[in-house]
């Protein structure tokens, strides 16, 4: 049995027909992958959507790790905790259940971003989500030494934003965007 894809040929071997209509499912669904093959005489390549410019590299995918990383909402929230039944009461607001509320639009972490702009001398940061924080040195224009300087800050202040809701969470310890920027600046 010969099969013609795109620019190649299949030869199927078989030691015995494909029969059942189980066999003749995966013979086709076979057939469908090898569609998508494109064959050729050039040298292999790793290609992905990560760089698409600059082909495969290990900075390319740690770049794509990290920026990706908050954006996964797998912080064990009030939100992510009640999908895998676990219920937690807290004193925190209502709103910091969800990870995109507790590091932008708290009334704790509006407090703390401004404080961090001016301490670290750059313009308002106006954040929108988490992933607004990991483009921090996207939104200021400084030395590429300084925007490293800044985003280490940034994820160091998401950091202890996150250990504060912690402590209020787990120890009933009243919030302070103070005590957040007094650890930031030690």
């Amino acid at each position: 049995m010969e099969t013609v894809r795109g620019n190649g040929t299949f030869n199927w071997q078989w030691s015995s027909q494909p029969v059942s209509e189980e066999e003749l499912k995966e013979w086709k669904e076979c057939c469908e992958v090898l569609s998508m093959v494109n064959l050729s005489n050039s040298k292999d390549a790793w290609l992905w959507n990560g760089d698409s410019q600059n082909g495969f590299s290990v900075k390319a995918v740690k770049s794509a790790l990290i920026k990706d990383r908050g954006i996964l909402d797998r912080l064990p929230t009030r939100i992510n905790l009640r999908r895998r039944n676990v219920i937690i009461s807290s004193s925190m607001c209502p709103f910091c259940e969800s990870a995109e509320h507790l590091f932008t639009a708290c009334s704790v972490a509006l407090r703390v971003w401004p404080a961090f702009s001016d301490w670290c001398k750059i313009p308002p940061l106006y954040l929108f989500e988490f992933k607004d924080i990991l483009d921090i040195p996207i939104f200021i224009k400084r030395s590429k030494k300084e925007e490293k300087i800044i985003y280490g800050l940034a994820l160091i202040t998401s950091w202890c934003i996150w250990k504060e809701r912690n402590e209020v969470v787990f120890k009933q310890k009243r919030c302070s965007p103070q005590d957040i920027i007094g650890e930031l600046k030690s």
